[in-house]
């Protein structure tokens, strides 16, 4: 009989436990096997779920994807070999692809939700440039706070990450000799690095783009390009127009041609010199213009009054809701952004060295030449950019020298500028001065932007909804502030000795709504696609109002009284107002005026053309000395 106590020595003393150590081990290691499997098999469409998924945050819609895949394969496709490219060089880099999964992941998803957010507000999508505020973060407290996260969104945004660290392989690839692992890591760098190379290359992009018949056309317009391209591969085909190209036709001898044509005349002698002030402010608007609608005061009074006596008209702004470095840098340089990437800030992008711009050219006959801003001085690189342009100082809410001024809203007042620059005057110095002021009071956003009590004016719209009228009647009390401290400004330079003018303008309308709300609801546009809108209503969506006074007789007749001019045209308006020496950028800004003073490429629209053929030749030599002053040899100043 065998006996449980007789064991074979060759077996050793094996206890009922022991064997069965070895079956759970062997389960285990069968099921880590088939997790390994399964991870590295998750590992292959982790590219393509990534790029569906970016799309579809972007639209919000299931449904972006199929159209893509019917109808613009080759654009999909594109986004597609991107991600997988970026993908794999990241797996390279952190020999982990769970990790690598997860930052690319997370990366995707927080771009396409922000592209998201941003077009509800502003019917503008993300742009590689925007990534450049990210810096001021802190400074869009106001919008983060107005925005409705909603828990789809949040495992949406984290939805990769999950993905990643759930599904992808985990542990990291063991190498027997570090060289190896070097290997892998410099070759991840080496393409990615090729990558940025590749998609910021002009002529590479003009390879790619036919390779998978993505039509660069789109990219003129942004919500045609995000649309038709999907939001990852119009992302990334933005990236390439971080560079832009040199005008076909430029050259020294353009440039000389023009300086030719266009060669000032009037003498320095005849010119006494005044102050000037030039006031940006801050989504200044006519909103009684919105048909259907009435207010219990009207928000404008003060400049409705003076425009009764001085010249005024409406100003043609490059921007819709936002984006203010634009039409300033129009209006402060006498240059045109409109070839310009759409939504692009020539700040932060293209201003690298000291450029002509009129605070320069006051400068150069000894002015003094200051600006100020009733906000962060960082904001879109204002900082770096205004001593580029010839600012001695430019002082934003940090430095100003004043009481700082507050009301139940979340920014400094206008009256707080207006004092500012009350004190900047009253200043005893030898020189006279420009200064340019930006104001920040009526920024957006406008729901319940200030406490009930301060909304003294009273809007009534039977089609809007009570959302509507909030954001309006709030607007109404940003921009009745702002009328009153034009009459405050006012009144203190017609007290002065010192021969002094101000212009003072707005810088675009304001996004009162999503989708162009109350815009659409009162009637005021007939679509809420930008695409459809009449050529009446591009102009009215792009019109805002601008006054010019002075304190003494500047012996000229102001040319452009009552009419509309694009924003690049108010400074050279101005100079000849004031009977200022020419340059030879005012000259042929002023020719343009003549020619067709409504400009408004993006939306085709140009008004009254007189002479099509003519405008044509003045906004491609525009758009040459533009580009020679900011980016090219500045042929112009030599």
């Amino acid at each position: 009989m065998f006996h449980s106590t007789d064991v074979s020595p060759a077996l050793g003393n094996i206890t009922p436990k022991q064997t069965v150590e070895p079956t759970k081990t062997s389960h285990n290691n069968i099921l880590k096997g088939v997790l390994t499997v399964i991870r590295y098999i998750c590992f292959l469409p982790y590219p393509y779920l990534l790029t569906a998924l970016a799309n579809c945050i972007s639209s919000y819609d299931i449904n972006t994807i199929s159209f893509l895949m019917e109808n613009r394969t080759g654009a999909f496709y594109f986004g597609l070999i991107i991600t997988s490219v970026l993908f794999i060089s990241l797996c390279l880099i952190f020999s982990r692809a769970w990790l690598a999964g997860s930052i690319l992941g997370i990366c995707y998803t927080t771009l396409a939700l922000a592209d998201n957010i941003k077009f509800s507000i502003l019917q503008e999508h993300l742009l590689p440039w925007d990534l450049l505020l990210s810096k001021n973060i802190e400074d869009f407290q106001p919008f983060l706070k107005a925005l409705h996260i909603t828990p789809i969104m949040i495992l949406l945004l984290f939805s990769p990450v999950l993905y990643s660290i759930l599904l992808l392989p985990r542990k990291p690839k063991s190498y027997s000799k570090k060289y190896l692992r070097f290997i892998t890591f410099l070759l991840g760098i080496v393409i990615f690095t090729g990558t940025g190379i590749f998609l910021t290359n002009n002529t590479m992009r003009m390879s790619y783009t036919k390779w998978f018949d993505i039509s660069v056309n789109d990219t003129s317009t942004q919500q045609s390009n995000y649309y038709k391209n999907g939001f990852l591969t119009a992302f990334l085909l933005n990236i390439g127009y971080l560079n832009i190209d040199a005008p076909s036709h430029y050259g020294k001898s353009a440039i000389e041609q023009l300086k030719k044509e266009y060669s000032p005349a009037v003498p320095y002698a005849d010119f006494i010199k005044p102050d000037v002030i030039v006031i940006l402010s801050e989504s200044f608007w006519d909103m009684t213009t919105l048909p259907n609608t009435t207010f219990s005061q009207h928000p404008l009074e003060n400049y409705n009054a003076l425009s009764q006596n001085y010249p005024s008209g409406t100003m043609i702004s490059s921007t819709f809701g936002g984006g203010t470095a634009r039409p300033e840098f129009e209006v402060l340089t006498g240059m045109t952004t409109s070839p310009m990437p759409a939504g692009s800030f020539p700040y932060q992008q293209y201003m690298q060295k000291d450029v002509f711009s009129f605070a320069r050219y006051f400068k150069n006959m000894g002015y003094d030449t200051i600006g100020l801003h009733t906000y962060d001085n960082t904001f879109y690189e204002r900082n770096k950019a205004y001593p580029y342009m010839g600012f001695d100082e430019f002082r934003g809410q940090s430095q100003l020298k004043t009481e700082l001024w507050w009301n139940s809203g979340p920014y400094l007042t206008d009256e707080t500028l207006i004092d500012e620059i009350q004190k900047e005057l009253e200043q005893s110095r030898n020189n006279s001065v420009f200064l340019f002021g930006i104001t920040m009071e009526n920024h957006s956003l406008y729901q319940n932007k200030f406490e009930k009590q301060d909304l003294t004016i009273k809007v009534q719209n039977d089609n809007c909804s009570a959302q509507e009228i909030n954001a309006l009647e709030n607007f109404a009390k940003g921009v009745s502030d702002s009328d009153k401290a034009l009459k405050q400004l006012y009144d203190y330079i017609m007290t002065r000795q010192k021969p002094t003018v101000v212009l003072w303008f707005g810088d675009h309308l304001p996004t009162l709504g999503n989708d162009f709300t109350p815009y659409t609801t009162t009637g005021a546009l007939h679509s809420s696609e930008a695409e459809n809108w009449t050529e009446k209503e591009i102009e009215y969506m792009f019109s805002t109002p601008y006054i010019v006074f002075a304190n003494y007789d500047t012996g000229k007749d102001y040319i452009a009284d009552k009419q509309a001019v694009t924003s690049y045209m108010l400074m050279p308006l101005l100079l000849k107002y004031i009977n200022a020496p020419e340059t030879v950028q005012s000259n042929m800004l002023l020719d343009l005026y003549k020619t067709c003073p409504v400009i408004h490429s993006k939306y085709n629209l140009y008004q009254p053309n007189i002479d099509p053929e003519k405008t044509k030749k003045l906004t491609d030599a525009l758009w040459l000395i533009t580009y020679d002053q900011l980016l090219g040899e500045d042929f112009i100043n030599q």
